[in-house]
């Protein structure tokens, strides 16, 4: 869970009569159709690497809710 708060169109939701549903997780089926839908392209998410030398200031932008998407770590070995 990035962030416990957000703020969001209430307008959207009420002209478009949208639910809004969360969950804490999911099952490895769930996990395995989100990954059907990336490799399909239906689903694109957005991604930032950093180095691995980069996680303490990554930490930090993740705390002051800095990270649009996800934040991931790579180590390239040389």
């Amino acid at each position: 869970m990035g962030r416990l708060e957000s703020n969001i169109s209430t307008q959207a939701l009420i002209m478009s009569a949208v639910t809004l549903i969360g969950n804490k997780g999911g099952t490895k089926e769930d996990i395995a159709g989100v990954y059907e839908y990336m490799a399909s392209g239906q689903l694109t998410p957005t991604v930032s690497t950093i180095g691995f030398d980069e996680i303490p200031a990554g930490i930090e932008k993740l705390k002051n809710g800095e990270v649009i998407g996800r934040l991931v770590a790579t180590f390239d070995e040389a």
